[in-house]
């Protein structure tokens, strides 16, 4: 895929594989020229956006969907280590959590991170994904 023709680089990170497989399908059918990267943890993650950013900062995602439950680095570290980092200074990624926790606590500490844009529970589907797109491409 020519990166010139990318209308949005994301990045989902998830332990669950299947999980990920969805979410580029669903992806995929409402912006068919978006880059999806998938990482099983938060560690993998913030390696990736270092490289990313020393490497090929253009390609770094503009939108980040985080589950908060992982091993080795979960959603919560992964947040405080992205703030520790700062290696999107400019807060140019939108980060929204992506859970199946219906835990009124995890989402009230979602939506007061001022890092993360919303909460979104599992499955995800087309509408919310159009919904997202929508929002973010008007503003």
């Amino acid at each position: 895929m020519d990166t010139r023709d990318i209308t949005s680089n994301i990045l989902v990170i998830d332990d669950a594989e299947l999980d990920n497989v969805i979410f580029e399908k669903v992806v995929k059918r409402v912006l068919s020229n978006s880059r999806i990267d998938a990482c099983i943890n938060g560690q993998k993650a913030i390696d990736k956006l270092i490289e990313i950013s020393n490497t090929a900062p253009h390609l770094f995602p503009d939108y980040i969907f985080l589950d908060l439950t992982m091993p080795e680095m979960n959603g919560w570290q992964f947040l405080d280590e992205l703030m520790r980092l700062d290696i999107d200074p400019l807060r140019l990624s939108k980060i929204y959590v992506l859970s199946s926790s219906i835990s009124n606590r995890d989402i009230n500490r979602s939506l007061s991170n001022p890092m993360v844009v919303d909460y979104i529970s599992k499955p995800i589907n087309r509408q919310k994904i159009q919904t997202i797109f929508e929002v973010c491409q008007a503003s």
